[in-house]
């Protein structure tokens, strides 16, 4: 057989034949070819197969073997619980809560049960503060239609010049599953003064807990899970959308983004997403996923969230739940989850930081100390959890709540991080 060598110096104008003397034109060129595939697949495919992880935590950072500290130490912060359960209210259920400021004042929206989660009646309330100490007594935000079998579930909120908006979910026809009803969607109220609010307007059809996020050139982001048909029979499972209508709540378009070649289950991996993205400096977006692997997954988008990259797991644990990001200040990257160690394990609320939002390397506890459920639930769990968080008075304030009953917020003064 002949012999048919390529030398490469960085484009195909640069390769040379060597063949023997007695190799014709034609079998030179069809050898030539075939190697030419060849040598392109070797010099790719490692490229594709091995591409990094959006972001990953430096090794050794997590201790996972050490349950009650993962190796951290506890943040300097100021808690502060501006809900508290109670027999009497009737209303022992509380999650989801949701910051932001307005107007000089710090709002927290949150869903309201009778006992368990998500069960018809539920509510949404909300309450104020001037100066993150003092906060007003909780209204009520938003309940189910009388026609309508199903709850509210706390979404968040979102500003636009001097109108306030406030988003939640309404899900349909209980018990079917959060995400089995097509029905159950987005919707919004606003206000001007965060005492009077309009008349509600529908969103986008889906399950969400978590308002619009701001990403470049004034275009905002929203992340849900689809629901109804395409979810059940396992088409699709996060939802993201996006829109350059700055007052969040028209024209919203589906991004285009495919769990299904996630390796290595795919589609199997996901349930509830609750997709919370952050901005790398260079504008790449990054934005993690819930799941049930133990590690965030995430993908990334290139083009101010129209199209988004197949999601990839990462090495940063995560016991499945929701999470908060954001950016300080002085353009550091943070994460809050509880990251473990084991599959539902909220005892600890962590905040993990990043430079440059690929490679997190530093870490502490936010609240760690045993908490137990005064009033049993369903669905209901231990915990600090479901975190929303901003940066407002140079300090970082981070929501959550404790067993699905209170809600709290803890203040972190930013040189805290220093």
């Amino acid at each position: 057989m002949n012999l048919l060598t390529c030398s490469w110096s960085g484009d195909t104008s640069a390769i040379r034949t060597l063949a023997s003397p007695a190799t014709t034109k034609s079998t030179c060129t069809r050898e030539f070819s075939v190697h030419i595939r060849i040598l392109v697949l070797v010099i790719l495919l490692p490229a594709l197969a091995g591409a990094a992880p959006p972001f990953r935590a430096a090794r050794g950072l997590f201790d996972l073997s050490n349950s009650k500290t993962l190796g951290f130490t506890t943040i300097t912060g100021e808690h502060k619980e501006i809900h508290h359960a109670t027999e009497q209210s009737g209303f022992r259920f509380a999650h989801h809560p949701g910051l932001i400021v307005f107007k000089d004042r710090l709002y927290c929206s949150w869903s309201s049960g009778r006992a368990h989660e998500d069960r018809p009646d539920q509510r949404v309330l909300y309450a104020s503060t001037a100066d993150g100490k003092t906060w007003s007594a909780s209204r009520t935000l938003a309940k189910p239609p009388e026609e309508v079998y199903g709850s509210c579930v706390a979404a968040g909120f979102h500003v636009n010049d001097d109108t306030l908006v406030a988003y939640y979910t309404l899900t349909h026809e209980y018990p079917t599953h959060n995400l089995h009803n097509e029905k159950n969607a987005m919707w919004a109220i606003t206000s001007r003064e965060g005492v009077n609010w309009s008349q509600p307007t529908k969103i986008a059809a889906g399950f969400y807990i978590e308002g619009p996020r701001p990403l470049s050139n004034g275009r905002l982001f929203l992340g849900g899970e689809h629901a109804g048909p395409i979810w059940k029979s396992h088409q699709a499972r996060m939802l993201l959308l996006y829109t350059d209508s700055r007052n969040g709540i028209d024209s919203w378009k589906q991004a285009s983004i495919d769990p299904s070649p996630a390796e290595p289950n795919g589609l199997k991996v996901f349930g509830y997403t609750e997709p919370c993205p952050f901005v790398r400096k260079d504008g790449t977006i990054v934005c993690p996923f819930r799941n049930q692997s133990g590690f965030l997954y995430a993908s990334i988008s290139q083009d101010n969230g129209k199209t988004w990259s197949v999601p990839q797991q990462t090495n940063f644990p995560d016991s499945m739940a929701r999470f908060s990001t954001g950016r300080l200040p002085d353009g550091k990257i943070y994460i809050i989850n509880n990251s473990g160690p084991g599959r539902m394990n909220r005892s600890l609320l962590t905040i993990a930081l990043s430079d440059d939002g690929i490679v997190f390397d530093r870490a502490w506890i936010i609240r760690g100390e045993p908490t137990t459920q005064r009033f049993t639930g369903k669905g209901k769990r231990d915990g600090w959890q479901y975190p929303s968080s901003l940066v407002w008075k140079n300090s970082l304030f981070v929501a959550y709540s404790a067993n699905k009953e209170d809600v709290a917020i803890t203040r972190i003064a930013l040189d805290s991080f220093d």
